[in-house]
């Protein structure tokens, strides 16, 4: 009741700021002002026990392992997960995706429009950016359309968009991110949010209204496959960009359930997947879909390319499927078990580690060899 009786105070007060434009200076000044919001301004839960909380996310930094959880947890770990250190992270917010552009320097993002950077491996995390500032960035993009200017679908209501953003606040997460390099990442989330940075961070600007999607939908996963950048979404929504990131077109819809990831396999064919085992395959930059048929009808959460050229494919309740033909096939892993998987990383010793609701587990590689 206290948060409901304060909600239109804060409405106000934000709507205010922006007519002065001082929201609009401290989206370019930078994240370590207080916000006023518990979660934004409260360092991340220490916790006792970090193998066993909610991970929706691993990576590999070098050798080392980082994976991202709930309450702004984050773990590393340099002897390829069998110890785990907790690191330094100012927020406490759930945490959605991580990557990195060297072993030193990478990118975190996650609720409350969170995006953080290390240049230490991740031991230690700054703010770059929070819902605050990226509601403003996407604000600014919106009062630049041109009267008239009919290029994306996004542009009819970027303007409406940008002001019911604003008026809600930072309540949106992002869901997926693009780091090409140590200037350049491309952070994408709910409601097609996105913005990007060409200076490793220390500016930042909204791309939403270059996604060529007027409905706003979620944006699940991103990955470059070949010179393209492509993006899954909901409702089975695909955007494709040809020219490094700069415009998105929808490419032809596989199906329409929920995507929830996208890989190249190395042979250049991608790879959707989503809600209820749905996954297709192109081998034509997006101009046409095969199904591919899984044994199962559970969600398949997570996707990635092994070193050895497997594909790997996850589910939530922890089924896993591997496809040794480009993704033509798959197969499941017996013997695993049956723990949920929100992602799963491949350790330097070759062995695989897999984090989910359940925490951190990890499983020999020849299974999967």
């Amino acid at each position: 009741m206290k948060d409901g009786a304060c909600y239109p105070r804060r409405r106000v007060l934000w709507t205010a700021l922006i007519g002065t434009g001082i929201l609009a200076r401290a989206a370019v000044a930078g994240a370590a002002t207080p916000t006023g919001i518990a979660a934004l301004d409260t360092e991340a839960v220490r916790v006792k026990s970090p193998l066993h909380i909610f991970y929706v996310a691993i990576t590999r930094a070098g050798d080392r392992l980082v994976a991202v959880g709930e309450h702004g947890v984050v773990i590393y770990s340099d002897d390829n997960g069998a110890s785990w250190t907790q690191a330094a992270v100012p927020v406490n917010v759930t945490l959605t995706c991580v990557a990195f552009a060297t072993p030193m320097i990478g990118w975190i993002a996650g609720h409350f429009g969170v995006i953080l950077q290390t240049t230490d491996g991740g031991k230690t995390w700054v703010e770059q950016l929070n819902g605050i500032q990226v509601n403003q960035l996407a604000l600014t993009a919106a009062q630049a359309i041109q009267p008239g200017d009919t290029t994306s679908p996004a542009f009819a209501l970027g303007m409406k968009r940008a002001a019911f953003f604003v008026t809600l606040g930072p309540d949106k997460p992002f869901l997926t991110m693009l780091v090409l390099d140590a200037r350049n990442v491309m952070v994408f989330g709910a409601y097609r949010m996105v913005v990007v940075t060409s200076d490793g961070g220390k500016t930042w600007s909204d791309r939403s209204l270059e996604i060529y999607d007027r409905l706003s939908h979620d944006l699940y996963s991103v990955a470059k496959i070949g010179p393209d950048i492509y993006i899954a979404a909901e409702t089975g929504v695909v955007f494709c960009s040809t020219d490094g990131g700069q415009t998105f077109p929808q490419v032809t819809m596989p199906g329409a359930g929920t995507l929830f990831g996208v890989l190249g396999t190395r042979d250049g064919t991608v790879i959707v997947f989503g809600v209820a085992g749905s996954c297709y395959r192109s081998a034509d930059g997006g101009k046409s879909w095969t199904p591919v048929v899984l044994a199962t009808q559970d969600d398949i959460t997570a996707g990635h390319v092994l070193a050895s050229g497997a594909v790997l494919l996850a589910c939530g309740g922890g089924q896993i499927f591997i496809s040794k033909d480009n993704g033509v096939s798959f197969s499941a892993v017996p013997g695993l078990p049956p723990l949920p998987v929100s992602d799963f990383a491949q350790g330097a010793d070759g062995n695989l580690v897999f984090a989910g609701g359940g925490g951190i587990f990890k499983d020999a590689l020849t299974v999967f060899e």
